[in-house]
């Protein structure tokens, strides 16, 4: 009997360690793919021209999705917005200057997660660097 009960706490302490290390793994993969997004999305910014940044090119908003499973998968979408602002800097070379940010939400096992990077764009960035 005392056999059998530590057996039951065995298996049910194994099953409850794999269903929390899947989950956590499937957490970290939902992380990584954000940053990933948020990064692409900023490094698209390089070869922009100042017009296309200053002006209405950036789409306000976009959808990108997200499954370890194929296309038949569940799988995660993320909605994104990117905002083009003017800096919240007093220098003299402001007028020059964008920022913007990259925010990410998503819905990952009934819990709403979030992102968002931000960084400066400057006018005569490196679109315009010749070797």
């Amino acid at each position: 009997m005392v056999a059998g009960g530590i057996l039951t706490f065995l298996v049910f302490s194994l099953y409850t360690t794999f269903s929390v290390g899947f989950a956590t793994i499937r957490l970290s993969q939902e992380n990584l793919r954000a940053d990933q997004i948020l990064m692409q999305k900023l490094e698209t910014l390089r070869i922009y021209d100042w017009s296309k940044i200053n002006g209405s090119y950036l789409p306000a908003n976009f959808t990108s999705t997200f499954s370890t499973s194929g296309s038949t998968g569940r799988g995660v979408t993320y909605s994104g917005a990117i905002e083009v602002a003017a800096t919240p800097l007093n220098e003299s070379y402001s007028n020059t200057l964008r920022q913007v940010t990259v925010s990410l939400s998503w819905v990952s096992g009934g819990v709403p997660r979030s992102r968002s990077m931000t960084t400066f764009v400057s006018e005569n960035g490196i679109q315009t660097y010749k070797p």
